[in-house]
């Protein structure tokens, strides 16, 4: 497992590197953080000297041999629209996309796993048809669509929930749920596959024959058989949750997370934020992988990794 798990670090080292110097790249190429951060009626002097004082100013490789000294010691810089150093920035406001990712999952999860369950005992039944029909419609609404149908409903008509922002629970609960909602469908249509081809394997049937009490039979031998796809699955939306639609989450509830941050940096073409951004995402992607594979074996001993 050390051995397995030192690999892991090792490939997920070059990864973050080399996603790192796309980022650099790409940002170079398309964007000016001059022409964005200065007013319009800027001399060419006066932009000369802001580039100058950036470092913008020096050319392409001299600023990447600059940049790759300065990630070996995790130093991106201070920030362009800020002025503070753009890690502290990203980790302050990390926690927050994990307090919505977290909610999201769990909550998907939650949602998923009984009614898959459900669903898989009685396939073709009415309650597996509403199953599936809730499961798909689940999948097929765009979630900022969903976002702001939560917050006109939910918000604006029955004022229950804050419309946007953090602070409280109830801050959390509509973005949480937006989040939840597409998760919950795709994991409840894989919970509800793989109970169905574990309930109708020889050792289910057996267990029957034998008089196992029917709880155990499937809330333990094939749920727990069923759940190594599960997890693969919903490890997997969580890195997508992580490093994708979680901004669109938080730019419709304006959720203070990385998101949202990342979008900001986009529009204000803070490029040394954005890098800092894409760093820790691809850091916490990394690990996640690795602790998906330890899952893995944590739920099958069988299984070997390699």
């Amino acid at each position: 497992m050390g051995r397995y798990i030192g690999k892991r670090l090792l490939q997920g080292v070059v990864v973050i590197v080399g996603v790192t110097i796309v980022v650099f790249v790409v940002t170079r190429m398309i964007g000016d953080p001059v022409r964005v951060m200065l007013p319009i009626e800027a001399t060419p002097e006066q932009r000369a000297a802001f580039a100058k004082q950036i470092g913008f100013d020096r050319s392409i490789p001299v600023q990447f041999v600059d940049f790759i000294g300065d990630l070996a010691r995790f130093d991106f810089g201070e920030s362009l629209w800020q002025r503070r150093p753009a890690l502290d920035v990203v980790t302050e406001h990390l926690p927050r996309t994990f307090q919505l990712v977290g909610a999201g999952m769990l909550l998907g999860v939650l949602l998923s796993v009984p009614l898959g369950v459900i669903a898989a005992l009685r396939p073709g039944s009415v309650r597996d048809r509403l199953t599936v029909t809730s499961s798909l419609l689940g999948l097929s609404i765009p979630q900022f669509w969903l976002g702001l149908i939560f917050i006109v409903v939910f918000a604006v008509q029955f004022k229950w929930f804050p419309t946007s922002g953090t602070g409280t629970f109830k801050h959390l609960v509509l973005p949480a749920l937006t989040m939840a909602l597409p998760i919950s469908g795709r994991l409840t249509m894989m919970v509800r596959s793989s109970m169905i081809d574990e309930l109708n394997t020889q050792y289910i049937r057996t267990a029957k024959a034998k008089g196992l009490p029917y709880r155990r039979t499937v809330g333990f031998h094939a749920l727990r058989n069923a759940a190594v796809p599960f997890v693969s699955l919903a490890g997997w939306e969580g890195i997508r949750a992580l490093a994708g639609y979680a901004v669109v989450i938080e730019t419709v509830f304006a959720w203070p997370g990385v998101g949202f941050l990342a979008l900001e940096s986009i529009e204000r073409q803070d490029l040394i934020l954005l890098q800092a951004i894409v760093f820790v995402i691809a850091i916490i992607v990394v690990l996640f992988n690795i602790g998906i594979d330890i899952a893995y074996k944590a739920i099958d001993p069988r299984i070997k990794l390699t």
